[in-house]
């Protein structure tokens, strides 16, 4: 498909179905409303993930205690967790049938859409710029939105107990209160390393921009830790395995959400 330009906002194609490019602005603000007049295919659907390369780190240490040490690392490659949000969702709906066809979009401007739980006013979903303009060119009927969820570590069975912090988006968290734990091969007195996706997946009707349904999913699993890189698990393992193991995540947890969803 042949790109096409549009002002304001730059969508990246995270995979070769569907690209749009949209120009960054100085100064982003709300487009003003519209009457949408392009003609809506059922059986297509748009697909935009904002989850972006920040990942959040939560440490926790027998000097701190309970206490939470919290951090952030940037994925790298670049685009790599929205690629994988992104083939999980054209995976699901190709799942349902093969009739469906979904066109996939990104942004690498993530930091303009602001706080993810800002993004509903009313049940009504408001991006800035000319997005919503650009997401209903492409003829869909409804959209895939992936954003980062605010939620309670307890959600995620892999991890630690007495975790004073809330999860957002993807992350690791580094346990290092030893008295507690046990590690990944039931060993006693290692350090727990568990990477966590918390993720909103909403289904909003391209029409009118309201939200459908939505579903939230919080899950873990534990990495292995070898005696010898106790001392620092973090550093014993490379940026492309942290991004693996979040993908893994995501892959394996995402479709089902999107499957729900879906659903009649």
């Amino acid at each position: 498909m042949k790109p096409f330009l549009l002002a304001l906002v730059l969508l990246v194609p995270a995979l070769a179905i569907g690209q749009s490019r949209l120009k960054p602005p100085t100064a982003p603000a709300p487009a003003a409303e519209v009457e949408d007049k392009t003609p809506r295919d059922p059986n297509k659907y748009a697909a935009l993930s904002l989850l972006g390369d920040s990942v959040q780190l939560i440490s926790l240490t027998a000097a701190r205690g309970d206490t939470v040490q919290s951090g952030e690392w940037t994925a790298t490659p670049a685009g790599k967790l929205d690629a994988a949000a992104l083939q999980a969702i054209n995976d699901a709906v190709k799942a349902r049938s093969d009739k469906l066809e979904t066109k996939l979009y990104t942004s690498s401007t993530r930091s303009l859409f602001g706080d993810p739980a800002n993004l509903f006013v009313d049940g009504k979903l408001t991006l800035p710029g000319n997005l919503v303009a650009a997401l209903r060119q492409s003829g869909a009927a409804q959209l895939l939105l992936v954003t980062r969820s605010r939620q309670e570590p307890g959600l995620a069975a892999a991890l630690p107990a007495r975790i004073l912090a809330m999860l957002e988006g993807p992350g690791f968290v580094l346990d290092q209160r030893l008295s507690a734990n046990i590690g990944f091969d039931g060993q006693p007195d290692l350090p727990v390393f568990v990477p966590y996706v918390s993720l909103r997946v909403a289904l909003i009707d391209l029409a009118d921009m309201r939200l459908k349904r939505e579903q939230s999913l919080a899950v873990a699993a534990r990495l292995p830790v070898a005696r010898e890189a106790a001392a620092n698990p973090w550093a014993a393992t490379t940026a492309e395995q942290r991004v693996k193991a979040l993908e893994a995540l995501i892959e394996a947890e995402l479709p089902r959400a999107v499957k729900g969803l879906l659903a009649p």
